[in-house]
C-alpha cells in the first residue's frame, strides 16, 4: 500500500497540471473557482476537477461551497508543497542560467585575446542573464545564495572581457 501511494504521489507531481495548479493558487493567495483555474493553466474543466479531487485527497487543497460553485483554496500543507515546488523550479532555473553563462564564456571569451572578443555583445548578454538572476535574490536563502554566486561569476566574466583587474 505504501509503495502504491508513493508511486501515485510521484506520478501526480511529475505532471504539469498539478504543479501549475499549486503554483497558481500560491501566487494568487486567495480561493479560486475551478473554471478560473482551468482557464489560467489551459486545461479542460473536467481534467482540472479530477486533479483537484486528487489534491484534496492528499489534503493539499480544500473546497468551500458557495451555492452551486466551489472555491478552491490551498491548505497549509498545500502551501508548503507549492513553495517547495517553486523552490525546485527556481533552482533548475539557476542551473539553466549557469549553463548559458558557461556556454557564452566558452563560445565568445575563453582562449581569445581581449581585442578579439565582441565586448558589447558579450556584456549585453551577460547583463540580461544578470537582470533575470536578480529577481531570484528575493527567494529562500538557498536560492538567493546560489543566485548571488552566479551573479558574481557573471561579474568576473564581464571584468575579464572588459579588461578590468580581477576582483
Amino acid at each position: 500500500m505504501e509503495k502504491e501511494l508513493k508511486r501515485s504521489v510521484e506520478d501526480l507531481f511529475l505532471q504539469e497540471k498539478p504543479v501549475k495548479i499549486l503554483i497558481l493558487l500560491k501566487k494568487e493567495n486567495k480561493p479560486l473557482y475551478t473554471a478560473i483555474i482551468s482557464r489560467e493553466i489551459n486545461g479542460t474543466y473536467a481534467h482540472i476537477l479530477n486533479v483537484l479531487a486528487e489534491l484534496e485527497r492528499l489534503k493539499l487543497v480544500s473546497f468551500k461551497e458557495t451555492g452551486r460553485i466551489k472555491l478552491v483554496n490551498l491548505t497549509e500543507l498545500g502551501s508548503e508543497v507549492a513553495q517547495a515546488i517553486q523552490n525546485f523550479i527556481d533552482l533548475v532555473s539557476l542551473a539553466e542560467a549557469e549553463a548559458k553563462v558557461d556556454q557564452l564564456y566558452e563560445r565568445e571569451v575563453k582562449g581569445r585575446l581581449r581585442e578579439e572578443v565582441a565586448k558589447e555583445k558579450v556584456s549585453r548578454e551577460l547583463g540580461r542573464f544578470k537582470k533575470n538572476l536578480e529577481a531570484l535574490t528575493e527567494k529562500p536563502p538557498n536560492v538567493v545564495l546560489l543566485a548571488k554566486k552566479l551573479i558574481k561569476k557573471i561579474d568576473e566574466v564581464v571584468a575579464e572581457v572588459m579588461g578590468y583587474p580581477p576582483a
